[in-house]
């Protein structure tokens, strides 16, 4: 029949994205195939979508695409909630003060509320349990003012490649050697001379950062603890004179970066942020720990990029609206059972992923944005902070073999995600087509 066609055609794309993308579970193509049938069920009227923005995701740009999009859904582009930050934290008080409600006297709000998606810095999950989100606590508070009404919490994100992720933190948050690289290509512009972006073709991290450094130790010849009190220090320079000029050596290049302990403690395990944990049998938002696969291990949890990739397939390619913050076993788990007795989501399910997108495949992640929340399309994608040369330009291939390495949690995501959007996109071509 028509049906077991599609289904075994669904079956055998299922198959190729899983080879393509590397999956090692013998479950991930019965995972993608499940992405054909995942219903959308997303209503703006009963929805509301909160993206939380990694940093150095390209979120800047998609929180323009919600504004443009969902905000201008309802009347003067008031769809966005207030205290929404393209680039920042979503701030509570912020809501209060432009709205004009009193966080101590809330009984005489008398106001509509038509506001469906936010966006901000600030996750949501878990929105139940010990670690409970402070957004997650804003939002109680706000569904119960007067005249509002709860709704149904629901998840947008956005990923980047591993290397690349690492690689923009360094560039823009850590070290500001974007802007020392245009400075330098703009002097090189003036001498008559074409712009370098790599190594090979003669720029030197390295050296731009020697400024910086002589700079800092000319402020503070003897310590921080003598600097004269007019004299002014910026945030790097505060670093390098409290702890000496090899302080910030982690901005002189990626190699460097790699093997300092300011990425043994602070960029092991990036992408613990979206989805809050990276398999099914942590609790939901347990941070504390530096590398997953060394925190697995710890709490006697065997690590194995099979049970990350599964729990990826699942949680954020939504198959799953059952899903609480505490551990569960995995595939084998019955899901229903923790739902009411009528079958229906318990009210200590967390949000659901409605979408997400990748950084490195923005047209298409765009195409299934517009395709999933039914919005029309914009004339072009909004392109935030894209540099003349990007953070990737001086790393090497063999220093992403190295954070492959390091990472393999990270990249069990990584591939896992590329996979549901290879299956969502193949999905969306076929109902194009046959609505033609």
């Amino acid at each position: 029949s028509r049906q077991e066609g599609s289904r075994g055609r669904y079956r055998t794309i299922a198959e190729e994205i899983a080879a393509r993308w590397n999956l090692t579970s013998p479950e991930a193509p019965r995972l993608l195939e499940r992405q054909f049938y995942r219903a959308n069920d997303y209503d703006p009227r009963t929805d509301f979508l909160h993206f939380h923005h990694i940093p150095k995701t390209g979120g800047t740009s998609v929180s323009d695409m919600i504004n443009a999009t969902i905000g201008a859904l309802a009347d003067g582009h008031r769809g966005i909630l207030p205290g929404s930050a393209k680039s920042s934290t979503f701030e509570p008080k912020n809501f209060y003060d432009l709205t004009g409600i009193s966080q101590m006297n809330r009984g005489g709000v008398n106001m509509e509320f038509p506001y469906i998606a936010s966006y901000a810095h600030t996750r949501l999950r878990p929105t139940h349990g010990p670690n409970k989100s402070d957004m997650a606590t804003f939002f109680e508070e706000y569904f119960a003012l007067p005249h509002n009404s709860p709704k149904r919490l629901r998840s947008l994100a956005m990923l980047r490649e591993p290397m690349n992720l690492r690689a923009s933190n360094l560039a823009m948050a850590m070290c500001a050697l974007n802007g020392k690289v245009n400075d330098f290509n703009w002097r090189r512009k003036r001498e008559g001379l074409e712009p370098v972006c790599t190594p090979e073709q003669g720029l030197n991290i390295s050296r731009l950062f020697d400024p910086v450094v002589d700079t800092a130790m000319t402020k503070c010849p003897h310590g921080i603890e003598r600097v004269d009190r007019n004299v002014k220090l910026d945030r790097h320079e505060r670093i390098l004179c409290k702890r000496g000029r090899t302080a910030m050596d982690y901005c002189r290049s990626p190699t460097h970066l790699l093997r300092s302990n300011i990425y043994k403690s602070g960029m092991r395990s990036m992408m613990r942020g979206l989805m809050g944990r990276f398999t099914a049998q942590q609790k939901m938002d347990t941070n504390d720990y530096l590398s997953v696969e060394k925190h697995l291990q710890k709490i006697g949890l065997e690590f194995s990029t099979e049970k990350v990739e599964e729990y990826t397939l699942i949680d954020l390619g939504g198959l799953d609206p059952n899903i609480t913050h505490a551990p569960y076993d995995g595939l084998t788990k019955n899901y229903t059972s923790l739902g009411n007795s009528d079958g229906t989501v318990a009210n200590y399910a967390e949000p659901d992923f409605l979408w997400f997108g990748i950084t490195e495949r923005m047209k298409e992640s765009t195409c299934l944005f517009y395709y999933a929340l039914d919005v029309r399309p914009l004339p072009e994608i909004p392109r935030m902070r894209v540099m003349n040369c990007p953070p990737t330009s001086w790393w090497t291939e063999e220093h992403r073999e190295e954070v492959k390495r390091k990472e393999p949690a990270d990249y069990a995501v990584w591939r896992a995600a590329n996979a549901i959007l290879d299956a969502r996109v193949a999905r969306m071509r076929e109902e194009v087509r046959q609505k033609l």
